[in-house]
């Protein structure tokens, strides 16, 4: 019978190959050559509930989705499931993780409550190919500043080369902590643009991806009802800079 068990076991296991964002702490990115990071631990938590073992590259988020949309990749994270990337992208229904894109200023800008459409006319940091939510990717009166990453794009806003950053809360609260010379005490979060849910975006080009959407979706669930997920949030509610 543990023979029997073994092989049955071996036989069914798999290993497929995710791409994560390069740069995108304490969610994703490579650090000493290894892709970590809190959603890494959550989707890797969550495929092993259905014996699935997942490998983990990392590449700039344009390439991430420029690979999974022409189906070189299985998938992508972190993606918002907006009306940008739908058409072009396989969502599973249990998001990831759930988190806010905060409006930042200078330091000295009084305002402590802005909104996504008080951004119009000012000139606004994005990184490249990030989404920010319908109400800002489609408003016209925004004058986008793009950078490569979120670390320049607060740089920029440090530097006067911007009105305001919208960076992920968590993101730019690591960024302050890993940087504090250039950020610390420099910019502050002024509004909130969005809060919303991401996810994996799978390609629409492999055949499998429905599967591993949906099993995926399966495993999260199950770590939420076991407690790991909780267990995850924890680790890396305070990460080291």
């Amino acid at each position: 019978m543990s023979l029997a068990f073994t092989f049955f076991s071996s036989a069914q296991a798999e290993t497929i190959t995710l791409v994560s964002e390069d740069n995108w702490y304490p969610y994703a990115a490579l650090r000493n050559g290894k892709v970590s990071g809190f959603t890494v631990d959550v989707i890797e938590a969550a495929y092993a509930k259905s014996g699935i073992t997942v490998e983990f590259v990392s590449a700039p988020y344009s390439r991430c989705l420029m690979m999974t949309k022409s189906g070189k990749a299985l998938g992508c994270f972190n993606s918002l499931n907006d009306a940008s990337l739908a058409s072009d992208f396989l969502f599973h229904q249990e998001p990831l993780f759930k988190a806010v894109i905060g409006i930042y200023a200078k330091e000295k800008t009084q305002e402590k409550s802005l909104k996504a459409i008080d951004l119009r006319g000012y000139r606004v940091g994005v990184t490249h190919e990030y989404t920010y939510g319908e109400k800002i990717d489609s408003d016209k009166k925004i004058v986008r500043e793009v950078a490569p990453s979120d670390l320049s794009s607060l740089r920029k806003l440090t530097m006067g080369r911007s009105d305001y950053s919208l960076v992920y809360t968590r993101v730019a609260d690591y960024l302050q902590t890993a940087y504090p010379t250039e950020l610390k005490g420099k910019v502050q979060q002024v509004g909130v643009a969005l809060e919303d849910k991401l996810f994996v975006s799978f390609s629409k080009m492999r055949p499998d991806a429905a599967r591993y959407a949906a099993l995926l979706d399966q495993g999260l669930l199950a770590i939420r009802a076991d407690g790991t997920y909780r267990k995850l949030e924890k680790k890396w509610e305070s990460p080291s800079p």
